[in-house]
């Protein structure tokens, strides 16, 4: 692999991308940082494509009331078109029913990503989910809870 100049902003801004597009609940903008020929591994082992893994994130957005997410990326090797990052993400969402019952769910996933320059773009080919935690917890109230939740950074390259 070679040195990462620059690399590493130009990945934050793809994954700055899929954030604001998630939130938006942009699903084609979101779909457009993973490639077509995506093959995620997910913690179970199971493969899935980009199709499967929009379906999945289509659910989730007419479901989910609240989101929020970081990554600390923990290391990133490059090449010349492509780059592999080792990334903890944590992501938290929720929804809220009788106005007063709040469900709040804690996703931490360390995941190997690997990108490649694809028309200029860089785009996610492969995830592979090396570790995943669920938590969930119920409130009640008026107010859902306030989840922060810590901004992305890079410990690695």
């Amino acid at each position: 692999m070679q040195p990462c100049t620059g690399v590493a902003e130009q990945l934050d801004a793809r994954h700055a991308e899929a954030r604001a597009a998630f939130h938006a609940r942009d699903l084609d903008r979101y779909a457009a940082v993973f490639s077509p020929a995506l093959a995620y591994r997910q913690a179970d082992g199971r493969v899935i494509g980009r199709d499967a893994l929009m379906r999945d994130v289509e659910s989730q957005l007419r479901q989910l009331e609240r989101v929020a997410s970081s990554f600390v990326r923990e290391d990133l090797e490059c090449g010349p078109d492509a780059a592999t990052e080792l990334l903890t993400q944590t992501s938290i969402a929720g929804v809220t029913g009788f106005f007063v019952l709040h469900r709040t769910w804690t996703v931490t996933r360390r995941a190997r990503y690997t990108w490649a320059r694809e028309h200029g773009e860089w785009r996610i080919t492969a995830v592979e989910v090396l570790h995943e935690h669920v938590a969930g917890r119920i409130d009640f109230g008026l107010r859902a809870p306030d989840a922060p939740i810590p901004a992305d950074s890079s410990k690695g390259r």
